[in-house]
């Protein structure tokens, strides 16, 4: 609504976030104008014509691999603050890769090799789930030996890092009409 006022595009609206902004973007992105993440404002357009998650979590669900019992157990105690085995539905829902669609954006996915927060695997297995749906590009980078939140402090990644998300940005609107229903 007020997008123009802050010298935006209205017609070119893309999201990004890291680790549970990642996750955030990319949930966000996946589920344009869905009831159950706009009350009270349903008639809003929540479509997106970009997303460009970094080192995000993409599955709430699975309980198996490396340190999956522990991020179930953080979920219930201080984010979901409901128990998984009673709530799976919950938890499926908040997945992205559980999300993934067609009619998705195009994506660009970014993840350290390194990540000990967040393993790379999920940037993986999210970017893969997406590539055999999506009839949109999903571009993904992986950074060689790069830890969670790579791109925070002022680097030479964190530089070619930006720079990278710009030109996706550039060529997602170069190539793109305005896909937004205003």
């Amino acid at each position: 609504e007020h997008i123009a006022e802050y010298g935006g595009d209205p017609d070119f609206v893309a999201i990004t976030g890291g680790s549970a902004g990642g996750h955030l973007a990319a949930l966000a992105a996946l589920t344009p104008d869905d009831p159950q993440y706009q009350p009270g404002f349903t008639e809003a357009d929540t479509s997106v014509v970009a997303a460009v998650p970094l080192y995000g979590r993409y599955d709430w669900f699975t309980t198996t691999g490396a340190g999956r019992k522990e991020f179930i157990a953080f979920l219930q105690r201080l984010v979901v603050k409901k128990k998984f085995a009673t709530h799976r539905q919950v938890y499926l829902d908040a997945s992205p890769i559980t999300r993934v669609r067609a009619d998705a954006p195009p994506f660009f996915v970014l993840h350290g090799t390194d990540d000990s927060i967040i393993p790379v695997t999920e940037g993986r297995e999210f970017v893969e789930a997406l590539r055999a749906v999506s009839t949109a590009p999903v571009a993904y980078a992986e950074m060689p030996h790069a830890q969670h939140a790579f791109d925070f402090y002022g680097s030479p990644r964190a530089h070619y890092t930006a720079e990278a998300v710009e030109r996706f940005l550039s060529w997602v609107q170069a190539g793109s009409s305005p896909q937004r229903k205003n």
